[in-house]
């Protein structure tokens, strides 16, 4: 497995596991392709790809995106393919993303979730702390998660 940036014929593949993501919701974004196909462009995208021999291409595993915002790096989408969740892809991509923070100089990465998906503690684990003031986003409450570089 191998971590790059995401490139646009990725799109549809981002996508499908972006779609893991929804919430019901207005303005529910993260999932859609127009929204999407702007981060790759802006290459804000990186994907988890491991190589399938049968099928001999590359197959997407995981994605995270990461935007700078206020002087800080936020994970703005983090997500894995739901037939492999919780074999360590999701924690490799947070890996990925405090690395990516250090090289840029970046003192903090920061990230929300959503209540609804139930992954705070996943976070915490992956060394990130609780702040203290949630956010509401559309009428449904978010964490808010820092760490320090």
């Amino acid at each position: 497995m191998k971590i790059r940036k995401a490139s646009p014929e990725d799109l549809q593949s981002i996508k499908e596991i972006a779609g893991l993501l929804y919430i019901e919701m207005p303005d529910f974004v993260w999932n859609k392709e127009n929204f999407i196909e702007k981060q790759i462009e802006k290459g804000e995208y990186y994907v988890t790809v491991s190589f399938e021999a049968l099928a001999k291409k590359e197959r997407i595993l995981g994605i995270v995106s990461l935007r700078e915002r206020q002087g800080m790096l936020y994970i703005e989408t983090l997500a894995v393919a739901e037939d492999i969740q919780a074999k360590g892809i999701g924690s490799n991509l947070v890996e990925f993303a405090k690395d990516f923070a250090r090289k840029n100089n970046f003192k903090i990465l920061r990230t929300t979730s959503f209540y609804e998906y139930g992954v705070k503690d996943f976070y915490i684990k992956n060394g990130f702390r609780l702040l203290p003031e949630s956010g509401e986003y559309a009428g449904h409450k978010f964490y808010r998660l820092e760490f320090e570089v």
